[in-house]
């Protein structure tokens, strides 16, 4: 067997305790086992195939936006096509400024944060794309409320202990019998 070893001074069989794990080799599988090998061989076979048509999907996608927008600015005058080119430029630019100002507020929310000795991992709750600056405290101080609220829920929930209970029927039983026997 595969799992027993020979003590090459006694001669016995060993077993392997029970709860070790094996590793498969897989490589030896591969050359060994053609069930195994075929199965391995169609996986990525698929893979493949999904890999190819989503990058193929990905590009057509890509060339029909291009043909669109090059359609939509050869139907343009020089002036259209100015404003276009604008009005593309300040999107892309206010994107960018969305993106930085949304960077630096989540800065400045992991800073008050650690401050008030908060969670910073609490902070993923929030879109810093949407919040805004002078919003950013008051929401910091409901998070930290309302998780600090759930942490002594929990604690007095774990601390609380069962009332204790007296055997009254035992300890009276044992009243009356000696009782009965003193008389």
């Amino acid at each position: 067997m595969e799992d027993e070893k020979k003590d090459v001074n006694t001669g016995v069989e060993e077993q392997e305790p029970v709860g070790t794990e094996k590793k498969v080799d897989y490589a030896e599988m591969m050359k060994t086992n053609k069930e195994f090998q075929s199965f391995v061989d169609s996986q990525k076979t698929q893979a493949m195939k999904t890999a190819v048509e989503n990058a193929k999907a990905q590009w057509k996608l890509e060339q029909d936006t291009e043909k669109t927008e090059a359609e939509k600015l050869a139907k343009m005058n020089k002036e259209q096509k100015l404003e276009y080119e604008a009005q593309k430029e300040r999107k892309e630019k206010e994107d960018a400024l969305a993106e930085l100002n949304a960077f630096k507020l989540k800065d400045k929310a992991f800073e008050i944060a650690k401050e008030k000795g908060l969670d910073i991992s609490l902070l993923t709750y929030f879109n810093f794309k949407t919040i805004k600056a002078d919003e950013l405290n008051t929401k910091i101080d409901e998070i930290s409320t309302a998780f600090n609220k759930a942490v002594e829920k929990a604690v007095n929930e774990r601390l609380k202990e069962d009332t204790p209970t007296t055997k009254v029927g035992f300890e009276k039983a044992k009243m009356t019998e000696m009782s009965r026997k003193s008389i």
